[in-house]
């Protein structure tokens, strides 16, 4: 039971963790495009994500964190060109996302233990 129970709340951490301003941001303007229900925006590309999320994991676990994060950078390239928003100003954007999530990855775990050794 207690392993059932861990799962449980893994799964809902996680729910919680991607369900984020930017993905609800990104889902309202792929519906306003495509003149899709949101709802079904949601259902199918939570279906869709599984795989990739798989995908981050493998290159994260094998590749490591540089790997996964261009990977992750080149799925929101992926995205921006379905949805018809390449331009200079979001590349640039990404780019700067892209370095600064990389370097917090890092950064956090040497900044965590100066404030909170131990």
């Amino acid at each position: 039971m207690n392993r059932v129970f861990s799962f449980a709340i893994a799964s809902l951490a996680f729910a919680l963790y991607v369900t984020c301003p930017r993905m609800t941001a990104m889902i309202n303007t792929q519906s306003k495009i495509s003149g899709i229900k949101p709802m079904l925006v949601i259902a199918l590309g939570c279906v869709l994500g599984i795989p990739l999320f798989v995908a981050l994991l493998y290159a994260l676990q094998h590749w490591g964190v540089g790997v996964a994060v261009l990977l992750a950078a080149a799925l929101d390239i992926g995205a921006m060109l379905l949805i018809g928003q390449v331009n200079l100003k979001a590349g640039i954007e990404l780019g700067v996302i892209t370095i600064f999530v990389y370097a917090g990855i890092k950064i956090a775990p040497l900044i965590a233990e100066l404030l909170a050794p131990g």
